[in-house]
């Protein structure tokens, strides 16, 4: 999942602060991707990227093999955000699958009729998508998540999934095979996206997700400029898959989460 250059690496670790701002420019984007899937929550998840690209700086003269600099990398933010304290604010919220899906059936509402066609409204939707999705995964405890996470969205190897987690293929299948199935049960039961028979509906959860707070019309939390994805055609495309693969072009039609976190450690760095 994650590429570095090794003669970027061999130069950052020799003191090329050039070479080093290169590498991090390289981490930051995969690793933010994989703590806001972890932590659901931007500020916690720039946090976090912060944390775990000065952990790699730090120790990025303890490296043997510069060619497998990347997967070194991927170990140190997998260690770390399985292992963090601090819970995330959606993690905070402490809710099982039941609990969300109780959540979501209770505030559906079909949305104005002068709201439908407007791209902000469009935008909305879609990060209420995006915001159901990443809270999905914080119902799985965090080493059944970041198991889902590698296996069936970045889709890794078992092996490479595996090292990154230091854990044995044997275990890591069995945590994957874990978490697939209760990702799978809910979006089944509960996703409108997935399952024609399931009630919830992006968009007519937008009423609710303004409500709470959760959606500010105008004012996207994930960075979207235009809407990522058109939801009734991304329905029309999950449901033609087989079902046990349904979850995860779910999960992976969320965008890439762009953040400039690595280009603010190098300016202090200065």
């Amino acid at each position: 999942m994650i590429i570095l250059d090794p003669e970027q690496v061999s130069a950052a670790r020799q003191g090329d602060r050039a070479a080093l701002a290169s590498v991090v420019q390289s981490l930051q984007h995969p690793i933010y991707g994989l703590a806001m899937r972890m932590l659901a929550h931007p500020a916690d998840a720039e946090d976090a990227t912060q944390e775990i690209l000065i952990k790699i700086i730090t120790h990025l003269g303890t490296i043997r093999d510069d060619r497998a600099a990347g997967g070194w990398a991927l170990k140190v933010a997998s260690r770390h955000l399985v292992g963090m304290r601090k819970r995330s604010r959606v993690e905070a919220m402490r809710m099982s699958f039941k609990d969300f899906a109780d959540d979501l059936e209770s505030g559906l509402a079909a949305p104005d009729d002068d709201q439908t066609d407007s791209t902000i409204t469009a935008i909305a939707i879609e990060e209420i998508k995006i915001g159901c999705t990443l809270a999905m995964l914080t119902c799985l405890n965090r080493s059944l998540r970041i198991a889902y996470i590698l296996g069936d969205v970045f889709e890794m190897s078992d092996s490479e999934a595996a090292e990154a987690l230091e854990i044995s293929a044997a275990a890591y299948r069995q945590r994957l095979s874990r978490a697939r199935k209760e990702v799978t049960r809910f979006v089944q039961t509960t996703c409108g996206v997935v399952s024609q028979s399931a009630a919830c509906r992006c968009e007519n959860r937008l009423t609710a997700a303004q409500g709470s707070g959760r959606v500010t019309l105008g004012a996207p939390a994930f960075g979207l400029s235009a809407p990522a994805t058109d939801i009734p055609k991304l329905r029309h495309q999950i449901r033609t898959l087989e079902e046990g693969r349904r979850a995860a072009a779910l999960m992976r039609s969320n965008p890439s989460f762009p953040t400039n976190v690595g280009d603010l450690i190098m300016e202090v760095m200065k």
